[in-house]
């Protein structure tokens, strides 16, 4: 995504990289503040030895901020450690050494490591034979054992002194890091992280003529490669062009990735989840959180439980919080699912951490598996393996169309030999290695090399017949991409992608100008990256599906941001009168106030203009009067409730008063609504108040197309809950 990586001079002994990252130069060694997915690969980048030391942030509060909390923000882990842990230990052979602010932060962690390392330390009821095949996959002669998270890192607090390097001491001092020696400040880093989290390289946008199996490769390479993406790849399984995609792993950035190859997250129908190494899974809490569409996973119940485990600690929220956020479905052996005409089945690959291995409609995905037939005679005279278990491994892949292997090499990944192609090709009609950016084939497999091919990012591979490439299709699934436009019926939809006109920009041209004034269309983004700046500071980047001017053409006011094309851009444009015409059917001049009022409410300032407007029309203005009862103790709940103005005062079964909500902005109620459980308080109006309601299926909408609003409203709830007990 960048021109270069170079370093910026911040302050003195400080250098800041993208990202909200930075360099601090102590005397007691480099100290990294921050790390966002693929750090290490943006260090690399800029020709640095990865730090030994790591400061991580603050946590963000639950509710403070949409798609944030702990160590969380945006959908963004910024405590995503596992790769500089990995750089120090395999490589530089030192043990990392990473500061949190708290011993609370410190314990969740560990956690996260210890389920991302050394794999869930749980029960893994009828396969609790994989415990040994990890640990002798994961084995390290230097050790004598499997590396540990204690051989590897120590983790450490400022809040039980973990700031005293020696030379150096760093403390918290309001919302700075601050470093001193010799008593004198030696730096200052603000532990605000307000930058657009972007990735160092996107996959090249390739014009894809669909056939009946096409796989399109957003990344195919390892986390230690700064110029390739970890591999991630999207599957297109059916013979109709509307045919949703099905997503193999998560990388880091997914939805600038999405946005850049003209996709969106609505375009995904499910996920599938092989393991939870970093660079398998770091795009998975941004795409659950900042997508505009609710995630289904597919993953086994082993790798499922340790999720919710590494998603509690990142995000700071109870297990079951987590998993309210999206929706599982079990991938287990012996167990297929089926959804929307494909069928996945998977075994447990071999790994050092429980990982799976899938098939679906002719694809089979091995997942990090180290794949090696000879290994596997050896792993079976020493018990390790089962007869059965061994021919499980060997035949899984048998007769797939198209077989996608990783090839990373090492003690833990497939390592390219000419056996081990000769035996993968035999499988399957086309090879594709991935998990690699050393793209060469042994000379003694040159007869072999028409059937092989390597995942670059942006790589195509497609078989069966061509279908059908009607560019009016597209255009109707942009719209229908685009929440606010997805109102419409779908024959006014079709109607609008028979007459919109698309208007490309080149990369870099200016789509328009902060202050300019209105030429009362709108537009929804067709493909490529839109860069949003408002004041001249990037608030935002998006991509497909999103929609931008609606502001301009209903009040003929200026642009309120100035738009730039990043890349080939591409947008659905619809003339003043079409536009008046969708605000005439979706109400959209009535629901004008709500959407200002909404921006003034802090969390949700930082939403598109579009999204706003969108929530506005579902809610419902209710004036109450003093002393008026909205609900009380043990009722069934139909709506959940937002305070525009007023207060409301709840108390218990028992007639006590519990708490009164004053401030604007405060979601309550919405937890009976969606789940179906009884009131727990009885809520009236203390004085004269205006609240909205938001209706029962309004809120299973909020819940599909903006988790990260329910994310926040739970949150509220959840505290608001705590408040009563």
């Amino acid at each position: 995504m960048r021109d270069s990586p170079a370093l910026m001079p911040v302050a003195k002994h400080v250098r800041a990289l993208p990202n909200n990252i930075y360099l601090v130069e102590a005397h007691a060694g480099d100290v990294l503040v921050n790390c966002p997915p693929e750090t290490l690969k943006y260090v690399l980048a800029a020709g640095l030895t990865p730090p030994a030391t790591v400061l991580l942030p603050p946590d963000m509060r639950a509710g403070q901020e949409l798609g944030s909390s702990g160590f969380v923000r945006r959908g963004i882990n910024y405590a995503s450690v596992e790769f500089i842990i990995y750089a120090n230990f395999f490589v530089k052979n030192r043990r990392a050494h990473l500061i949190t602010v708290t011993e609370d932060q410190a314990r969740r962690l560990r956690l996260i490591l210890l389920e991302t390392i050394n794999g869930p330390d749980a029960d893994y009821g009828p396969y609790n034979w994989l415990r040994r095949e990890c640990a002798a996959v994961a084995y390290y002669p230097p050790l004598g054992h499997a590396p540990r998270v204690d051989d590897m890192v120590d983790i450490v607090s400022l809040e039980a002194g973990g700031g005293d390097l020696g030379t150096t001491q760093i403390v918290l001092e309001d919302e700075d890091f601050v470093f001193y020696e010799g008593g004198d400040v030696a730096a200052r880093v603000h532990t605000q992280i307000s930058q657009v989290a972007m990735p160092l390289t996107v996959a090249p946008p390739r014009p894809l003529q669909r056939q009946e199996l096409t796989l399109q490769f957003i990344g195919g390479s390892d986390g230690f490669d700064p110029a390739g993406i970890t591999t991630c790849f999207l599957a297109y399984l059916g013979t109709s062009v509307q045919t949703q995609a099905t997503l193999f792993d998560a990388a880091a950035y997914i939805l600038v990735r999405l946005g850049n190859l003209g996709m969106a997250s609505h375009h995904i129908s499910e996920v599938v989840l092989s393991h939870l190494h970093e660079d398998h899974v770091a795009g998975l809490p941004e795409l659950i959180l900042m997508g505009s569409h609710r995630v289904r996973l597919l993953t086994s119940d082993i790798v499922y439980a340790s999720l919710l485990r590494l998603l509690g600690a990142m995000l700071a929220l109870p297990e079951d919080e987590a998993a309210a956020l999206f929706d599982f479905y079990p991938l287990n052996p012996g167990t297929p699912v089926d959804l929307s005409g494909r069928r996945f089945e998977a075994i447990y690959a071999v790994h050092s951490i429980p990982t799976i291995a899938v098939r679906v409609n002719g694809i089979c995905y091995s997942g990090d598996m180290r794949y090696d037939e000879d290994w596997f005679g050896e792993l079976e005279e020493t018990g390790v393996l089962s007869a059965d278990r061994r021919s499980e491994l060997v035949q899984f892949a048998d007769g797939a169309s198209v077989l996608v292997q990783d090839v990373g090499g090492g003690a833990i990944h497939s390592t390219i030999t000419p056996r081990l192609l000769q035996a993968l090709t035999a499988k399957s009609q086309r090879l594709v290695l991935a998990h690699t950016s050393k793209h060469l084939l042994p000379a003694e497999s040159d007869d072999l090399a028409g059937r092989i091919e390597f995942a670059d990012s942006g790589h195509v591979v497609s078989l069966g017949e061509l279908l059908p490439d009607d560019s009016r299709i597209k255009v109707a699934e942009t719209i229908a991409a685009c929440p606010l436009f997805a109102r419409l019926l779908v024959a006014t939809r079709l109607s609008l992608a028979m007459h919109a006109e698309v208007r490309d920009w080149a990369d870099g041209q200016t789509i328009m100008d902060e202050g300019d004034a209105s030429d009362g269309r709108a537009y929804i983004v067709h493909s490529g990256l839109v860069e949003i700046r408002v004041g001249g500071v990037q608030v935002r980047v998006i991509g497909r599906g999103s929609s931008i001017g609606e502001r301009g053409a209903i009040l003929g006011d200026l642009r309120t941001g100035t738009m730039t094309a990043r890349g080939h851009v591409q947008l659905v444009s619809f003339t003043p009168k079409m536009f008046q015409d969708i605000a005439e059917r979706l109400g959209l001049v009535a629901a004008f106030a709500r959407a200002e009022w909404l921006s003034q409410v802090p969390v949700l300032r930082d939403l598109p203009w579009a999204s706003l407007l969108d929530l506005a029309l579902d809610f419902l203005p209710h004036q109450m009067a003093t002393g008026e009862l909205l609900f009380s103790y043990g009722d069934p709940g139909y709506e959940g409730y937002l305070l525009v103005q007023g207060a409301i005062t709840f108390s218990d079964g028992n007639g006590r008063v519990i708490d009164t909500l004053r401030n604007p902005g405060q979601f309550f109620g919405g937890r009976s609504a969606l789940f179906g459980i009884p009131r727990s308080a009885t809520a009236h109006a203390s004085i004269a108040s205006e609240i909205w309601e938001l209706p029962a299926p309004a809120l299973q909408r909020v819940n599909l197309l903006y988790p990260n609003l329910l994310l926040h409203l739970r949150a509220i709830e959840a505290g608001f809950q705590r408040r009563m007990m």
